[in-house]
């Protein structure tokens, strides 16, 4: 994320193609939230729920469009 790219009271979607243990959206969200912006909602295509990367994000609204079935 560059510089500027988000301003204090904006309100951000974060989208990433894989949440697995959750540190890629949760350093995200901490990055947003430190230049006083609000994140709304995370959005990934993948979702690997054995590694419960959900449980880092706490409360934070997450959409997830695929999950992968472990057994696999």
């Amino acid at each position: 994320m560059h510089v500027g790219a988000v301003q204090p009271n904006d309100r951000v979607l974060i989208v990433d193609d894989l949440i697995a243990t959750g540190g890629t959206l949760c350093a995200a969200a901490k990055l947003i939230e430190r230049v006083g912006a609000k994140v709304v909602e995370c959005a990934c295509v993948i979702e690997l729920p054995e590694l419960k990367g959900r449980d880092k994000l706490g409360d934070m609204p997450v959409f997830v469009l695929v999950q992968a079935d472990e057994s696999v």
